[in-house]
């Protein structure tokens, strides 16, 4: 029985070498292999997700290939089993592609690549300290190598960062209080966009007390140029707003605030307020 990746169109394996220092003679540390692993991989789901915005299907990742000899390599082939693979190589090709582009400082970072060319500045990241070589090829691809020039250009190609102190309101979801820098994502009322918000460890109690709330945060901004909505939200204050459910009907508030009207009955009072809309 033949396995689903045998019958893909095409597919495009993607093989990332890693060569360790001299003093190592040559291996790799399983730490620093398991880091450049789990950058590989979000820069390459990044680009899935990239490539899926632009009307493919859902694209997955399998080890085809592995070698641990000096110099270790991973190779990795994308599928999308739902259309039997003949989008899967748009994935491998688009990926090169950029990288190439970013090398030759060609490429164009908007806010969507801003977060494909983080990962790929930890997938470089360790040449000279941890790893002597790292280098990207499969069959049809050219090795690019990932060395000092491509970590500047990928420096180079973020696009600048607005910063200023504001708030905004939205749902909070996908709380993480673990780690040195927890936080949580809020989603706004418009604009379909989840904004990844970083708090202190002060505010842990109400930021875990938020999730799935309406909530105000306040704080310190990070946005790319020309995007309406901010990418991180370093919070100061977090706001928390009843549920619907919590907040008074109109038939509770009646004659909580008598002589508010005047001489007019409160049919009247509104009907006063909506003549002058």
């Amino acid at each position: 029985m033949s396995r689903p990746i045998d019958q893909l169109a095409e597919p495009r394996v993607l093989r990332l070498h890693m060569e360790g220092v001299d003093e190592l003679g040559g291996d790799v540390r399983l730490g620093a292999f398991i880091d450049k692993l789990a950058a590989f991989k979000a820069a390459l789901t990044e680009t899935g997700n990239l490539v899926s915005r632009e009307g493919s299907p859902a694209v997955d990742f399998v080890v085809s290939e592995l070698s641990h000899n000096s110099p270790a390599m991973v190779g990795v082939l994308p599928i999308s089993l739902a259309d039997n693979g003949q989008h899967a190589g748009r994935v491998a090709d688009s990926f090169v592609t950029f990288l190439g582009q970013v090398r030759n400082r060609t490429a164009r970072v908007d806010s969507n690549r801003a977060r494909l060319v983080g990962h790929l500045r930890k997938l470089v990241a360790g040449v000279g300290e941890r790893f002597e070589r790292l280098w990207i090829d499969g069959p049809g691809i050219a090795p690019i190598p990932l060395d000092d020039a491509v970590a500047k250009a990928l420096d180079d190609a973020l696009p600048d960062v607005r910063r200023e102190f504001g708030a905004f309101k939205g749902v909070v979801k996908r709380y993480s209080g673990v780690g040195r820098q927890p936080y949580f994502k809020i989603v706004p009322p418009v604009g379909g966009v989840e904004i990844k918000c970083v708090f202190p460890l002060e505010l842990l109690t109400q930021a875990a007390a938020s999730v799935e709330h309406n909530a105000t945060v306040e704080g310190e901004l990070k946005s790319y140029e020309d995007d309406f909505w901010p990418h991180e939200v370093r919070v100061r204050h977090i706001e928390i707003h009843p549920l619907d459910s919590d907040l008074p009907t109109l038939s509770e508030l009646a004659g909580s605030a008598p002589g508010s009207t005047g001489e007019l009955s409160a049919a009247e009072f509104v009907r006063e307020l909506r003549n002058e809309w």
